[in-house]
């Protein structure tokens, strides 16, 4: 984890020695939480970018299994869900998850690992005799909306939905970040107690810094912070990809 208050009183100190004026706590909570969420869906982006290169390239691998690392700790495995029965049996999605990445079942078969399809699909399949009888061996699911609060999912084994428990793995969002405090004598003193860590590897904490300073410079309108975190996040991108 990266301290929200080192972050916070870098962050105040690189804008008060450009003399560009002060970040409440209020905007830095706002820019804080905007910046890390960019940072780790760069790291898909980035991922998928060395995935699409041709090649065997050595530098490449080591920088996947670099990206790899920082998302180790958003990886959820085996997280037992149940249907929601005010869901028409739907199984609902929790609110953290990001990215769904694996479901499976355990039936007479074992534990069976279930195959993303769409409803369309899963109908055809129900129509042909072969694939028909497949369904029982390879079960399968399909992205729906719980019409509830939020997406779920739909398993297929044999031609019924899956009336019971499922396991999925994932990778969730990161926590969110606050800063909080408390005044005294007029002025905003950090309080640990009530406030949340940024939830990203201890190597983004540079990269935090100047991407808050320059998401300041877009949204509370204060351009120079801005010049001064869009160069360092350039020039930190140059880096860690050479």
């Amino acid at each position: 984890m990266v301290s929200v208050d080192t972050v916070y009183q870098r962050v105040l100190a690189l804008a008060n020695k450009e003399q560009r004026g002060y970040i409440t706590p209020q905007e830095f909570n706002l820019l804080a939480n905007q910046a890390q969420m960019g940072i780790f869906e760069e790291y898909f982006h980035h991922l998928n970018q060395y995935l699409r290169t041709p090649g065997n390239n050595s530098g490449y691998a080591d920088s996947m299994d670099y990206i790899e690392d920082k998302l180790g700790r958003f990886h959820k495995i085996g997280v037992t869900l149940s249907p929601d029965p005010r869901a028409n049996g739907t199984i609902i999605l929790p609110k953290e998850l990001y990215r769904l990445t694996g479901v499976s079942i355990q039936n007479s078969n074992g534990v069976q690992v279930c195959e993303q399809t769409t409803v369309k699909k899963w109908r055809l399949r129900q129509k042909a005799t072969f694939s028909a009888q497949s369904l029982n061996e390879h079960p399968t699911y399909v992205r729906v909306d719980s019409g509830l609060d939020g997406e779920a999912i739909l398993v297929y084994s044999g031609s019924s939905i899956w009336p019971n428990s499922v396991k999925i793995d994932g990778i969730r969002k990161p926590n969110k970040v606050e800063w909080d405090y408390v005044v005294v004598n007029e002025k905003a003193l950090y309080n640990a107690n009530g406030s949340s860590n940024f939830d990203l590897h201890p190597s983004e904490e540079t990269t935090l810094v100047y991407k808050i300073l320059e998401l300041s410079g877009i949204v509370i309108n204060k351009p120079g912070i801005q010049s001064i975190g869009k160069g360092e996040v350039a020039e930190q991108n140059v880096t860690e990809k050479s």
